[in-house]
């Protein structure tokens, strides 16, 4: 606390320089701190921006008071320059810690509960809206004509191995997701979204931005690496942007079998139904085809004409007993 407020009154001068080297060492605190420090660091900054400055009247590192001071034809580019990179390092101080540790580093395991998912964790959608605003904010410090001295040169570089940074933590955790079939539990589409703001946006401009400050920074013997570290390979890169596309083939897929197996077990009762009507169609045609059993014995004419009665009504009977029975054995299959 005791060191942000004393930044915060050199942020308060009047003089561009003494304003961006205080900027500096907070930038340098906030990516070279200890982890450990790195949560606190942000609570605390943020906290001070909502809490009044009794000495200025003001809250503290409000842009206000930061951007005032000494305006002169010989200093306004350079403060221009400084405006941009005040509003870089305040936001990179309360969103990210050390070389983004938030993005690149794997979650701590707890033995007892389900692992998160990665959406959840390093690839969440907070860090994907702060990690764009602050390349954007990233790219706008670089030096424009008149800009460049030593106190600049210093900050951009700076400014400049961030953006690095943040690259190689976006593709160390696009690579692990990637690489696992299950993608760490977490969404496709967020997935998707951190894959295309990686290969459209990071990747791309941050090596054209490195490329073109380069030769202004070799005047003050400060050097870039002309590598970005971690990267992801192309393979990889295709398959996180067509993650919907194969989500939406697995659903189709699904609902396409579970389809075919709906119909297939509607044939299949068409197909008993039809079976058990053939069934009892052919024991009909015996039952009428099969000889009178008392016919033998009756010499008269009215006594078979009475037995036959007999025989019809115990053949419908039976028809019925066993029609009732098929209807039963349905409902009990069901």
């Amino acid at each position: 606390d005791a060191v942000l407020r004393k930044l915060w009154s050199k942020m308060a001068e009047k003089d561009w320089r003494t304003k961006v080297k205080a900027l500096y060492i907070l930038h340098r605190f906030s990516s070279d701190g200890a982890p450990e420090h790195a949560p606190a660091l942000k609570a605390r900054l943020r906290e001070l921006r909502r809490t009044r400055d009794p000495k200025r009247k003001d809250k503290f590192f409000n842009s206000k008071q930061l951007l005032a001071g000494e305006s002169k034809p010989e200093n306004m580019k350079f403060r221009a320059f400084m405006s941009r990179y005040a509003h870089y390092v305040i936001l990179r101080a309360q969103c990210f810690g050390g070389i983004f540790d938030e993005i690149s580093d794997e979650p701590k395991v707890d033995k007892k509960k389900p692992p998160k998912p990665i959406t959840n964790t390093a690839l969440r959608a907070e860090h994907l809206e702060a990690a764009a605003m602050l390349f954007k904010a990233g790219l706008a410090c670089q030096l424009k004509d008149g800009e460049d001295c030593e106190n600049t040169a210093i900050a951009a570089e700076r400014v400049a191995s961030d953006l690095i940074g943040l690259t190689a933590a976006v593709a160390m955790a696009l690579n692990r997701v990637l690489k696992d079939d299950n993608l760490k539990g977490g969404d496709p589409a967020l997935i998707k979204k951190w894959c295309e703001l990686y290969k459209k946006q990071l990747l791309p401009q941050t090596k054209a931005h490195v490329k073109k400050l380069s030769s202004k920074l070799d005047a003050y013997g400060l050097f870039l690496p002309s590598r970005m570290g971690t990267s992801v390979s192309q393979e990889l890169l295709e398959r996180g942007l067509n993650l919907e596309e194969e989500e939406e083939e697995g659903a189709a897929s699904a609902e396409e079998g579970e389809a075919t197996e709906l119909s297939s077990e509607k044939e299949t009762t068409k197909a008993d139904k039809v079976e058990e009507v053939a069934k009892d169609e052919d024991e009909e045609e015996e039952e009428e085809e099969a000889p009178p059993r008392e016919a033998k014995k009756t010499p008269s004419r009215t006594e078979p004409e009475e037995d036959e009665d007999v025989d019809d009504e115990s053949e419908y009977e039976y028809e019925e007993d066993e029609f009732y029975d098929d209807e039963e054995e349905k409902e009990k299959s069901s």
